[in-house]
């Protein structure tokens, strides 16, 4: 029996060393993709689309890897901070193949709710890319960009469940559903006062 659960010992402790390794160092590279992310995001409004996009290509392929590192441990892997890290990653492809392709990008290897998340999330980025726009005195694309969030809006009107499954993504709803009025407010008093001006 002693000698039993001395191997037992062994053997869990070699387990949960190994899993404590590896979280610190997936914390580690998850804060690296997030802040790569976040600066992909900074590019895009800047203009800097091709840099930005090498960015956030980069950081899709460093999330796949530590998704495969994490699959093993179930406890880390459902934890939160990958779930952080990989809706900032898709909310920066979506504000990237929006504002290039004027469509949102595939759900590919991404969590399905992380994908939910990042895209409702990127709405509040299109918001300020459109007002950046206005406020240069440019009008090209501003309908179909507010046309993008309102396909959007209602694409993730169908996915209203308990928040226990979603992550609360019905807040994120409510989020979406606050930037897009807002949004288009703004717009309708941006052309009244260009009609005045003329």
């Amino acid at each position: 029996m002693k000698k039993k659960l001395k191997k037992l010992k062994s053997k869990i402790l070699k387990f949960l060393e190994d899993e404590d390794k590896v979280r610190e160092e997936s914390l580690k590279v998850l804060r690296e993709i997030t802040r790569t992310a976040v600066n992909s995001i900074k590019k895009i409004h800047q203009g800097n689309l091709k840099n930005s996009k090498i960015e956030i290509d980069n950081s899709i392929k460093k999330l796949k890897e530590i998704k495969n590192k994490l699959k093993k441990y179930p406890e880390i892997y459902y934890q939160g901070f990958l779930h952080q890290s990989e809706k900032e990653v898709i909310e920066a492809k979506a504000l990237y193949e929006i504002i290039v392709n004027k469509e949102i990008p595939e759900i590919n290897d991404f969590d399905p709710v992380s994908y939910l998340h990042g895209i409702a999330e990127s709405l509040g980025e299109i918001r300020r890319f459109i007002l950046d726009k206005m406020r240069k005195g440019e009008k090209e694309n501003i309908e179909k960009y507010l046309e993008i969030m309102d396909e959007i809006y209602f694409f993730i009107l169908n996915f209203q469940y308990p928040d226990a499954i979603t992550r609360s993504f019905r807040r994120q709803i409510d989020y979406a559903r606050g930037v897009i009025e807002k949004t288009r407010g703004e717009i309708t008093t941006y052309y009244l006062f260009r009609k005045k001006e003329i």
